[in-house]
This record gives structure tokens, sequence and C-alpha cells, in this order.
């Protein structure tokens, strides 16, 4: 018998021997309860509310003010500091801290 004969011979055995898993059979008897998984009723797609917010609010958030001079001076530094290391030497470092404090200075002011 060749490989090939004995390889076919083999999966038709397999084949014919095979029975369905008792897991896999179907069942007779029906389930006493509700299944337990997704509802098509709970669904939902976004936010839902889950309560109305009270009105008028008591304690609204206070007014942020402007932040484009912050936000300039951070900016600002920031390439100081860059301008400092790429310059080397004493006046590199001297325009790399004075970069720091500006850069800083405006991150203070932004945070508060």
């Amino acid at each position: 018998m060749t490989p090939l004969r004995l390889v076919f011979a083999v999966v038709l055995v397999a084949t014919a021997l095979a029975s369905p898993a008792s897991a896999q059979a179907p069942s007779s008897r029906q389930p006493s309860v509700a299944p337990s998984g997704p509802a098509l009723s709970l669904q939902a797609v976004g936010v839902r509310r889950t309560s109305e917010a009270p009105l008028p609010l008591k304690n609204p958030a206070p007014f942020r003010a402007d932040t484009r001079q912050n936000r300039a001076l951070m900016i600002v530094g920031g390439a100081g500091m860059l301008t400092g290391l790429v310059i080397g030497g004493d006046a590199g470092t001297l325009i790399s801290v004075g970069g720091t404090v500006v850069f800083l200075w405006g991150l203070y002011q932004y945070l508060t």
C-alpha cells in the first residue's frame, strides 16, 4: 500500500467512525430560565444621562483668562534654551539659563 492510499484509508475510517460530541448534539430539554446574555433593550450608543443636572449652578467654574502670553513665554524660553545649547561656551550657558527662567515663568503663569 502506498503512503497516499494509507492516509486516504485512515481519513476515511476516522470519518466513518466519528460521531458528534455530546456537547454538540441537539438538546432535548429546554432551559427553565431565560438566558442571561446581552439583551437588545440594554444596548446603547453614546453616553446616557443618569440624572438631570441641577439648574442653575450655584458655584460656576471661574473664568479662565487668555493664556496666549503665557504660551508665548514658554515658546520663547524653550527656543532660548536650545539656542544657548547650540552656541555653547559661557555665552551659550548664559542664554540657556535665561531661556530656562523665561520658560519656567511662563509655565508658572500658565498653570496658575
